[in-house]
């Protein structure tokens, strides 16, 4: 939360609040499809590459929720990646299974 950018007037309550929705989602890529997992809540959506250079990479998929083509550029930065929400960053980092 360090890279948001608060409203003014936005209380420590509300700040608290909207700070504790983070941190619960898992994302998992594969070739062409990406997983997500936030508390439970599983979809899978297939999604295409359409565009790279050495730090990010674009892709687009149909966003059911808002029914439309959606865009999304990856910015990577060592072992986490960030995307845009607005004007805010939201990000991820990297975890891999751990061997049982």
């Amino acid at each position: 939360m360090k890279d948001w950018v608060w409203r003014r007037g936005w209380s420590p309550r509300k700040r608290k609040l909207l700070a504790n929705i983070f941190g619960h989602l898992t994302i998992r890529y594969t070739r062409s499809r990406f997983y997500s997992d936030y508390k439970g809540h599983k979809e899978t959506q297939k999604y295409k590459v359409i565009g790279s250079d050495s730090e990010t990479v674009s892709i687009t998929w149909w966003y059911s929720f808002l029914k439309e083509q959606q865009v999304r550029k990856i910015h990577f930065e060592g072992d986490r990646y960030w995307i845009s929400i607005g004007r805010h960053k939201e990000w991820f980092k990297r975890v891999t299974k751990s061997a049982s």
